[in-house]
């Protein structure tokens, strides 16, 4: 077991099989699912965005810290088991390496999110000032 993965080995786990709905898109939970094993599907709508099957890989987080329904739904392909952090919003106040994680994931998604969309401008052929208004509509909504 990964580093990563012993910070969750306290919390309960939930298995769930091929074809089962583990998070549906705008509800709320307030779990955080930790992927132990498996290969989870993220869809937006009926799109599918992704794959994620890397261990560690975190579910929900976003629904807790912004107390809103999940962005997407998770999709178990195949069967797949977490660690679940449940009562999230309290229960991270006595997981500080939880927390770390979270906030380690979150960062590396923003870096990466920004690294597209700077692709992405010197990709379209916009003048300056509408690269400006892309970058600053990132960071407009932000509170501090």
């Amino acid at each position: 077991m990964s580093n990563t993965l012993d910070n969750y080995s306290d919390l309960p786990t939930r298995s769930y099989a091929k074809g089962d709905v583990i998070l549906q898109e705008g509800e709320k939970n307030g779990e955080i699912l930790f992927l132990k094993e498996g290969s989870i599907e993220i869809k937006l709508g009926d799109s599918p965005i992704t794959t994620i099957s890397n261990p560690g890989a975190m579910l929900g987080e976003i629904a807790v810290l912004l107390d809103r329904g999940h962005t997407a739904s998770a999709i178990a392909m195949k069967e797949s088991e977490f660690f679940v952090l449940e009562n999230a919003e309290k229960a991270l106040a006595n997981h500080p390496e939880i927390n770390k994680e979270i906030s380690r994931a979150l960062a590396r998604r923003l870096a990466r999110a920004s690294d597209s969309i700077a692709d992405l401008t010197k990709q379209v052929a916009f003048d300056n000032d509408f690269s400006d208004f892309e970058m600053m509509m990132l960071w407009e909504e932000e509170e501090f």
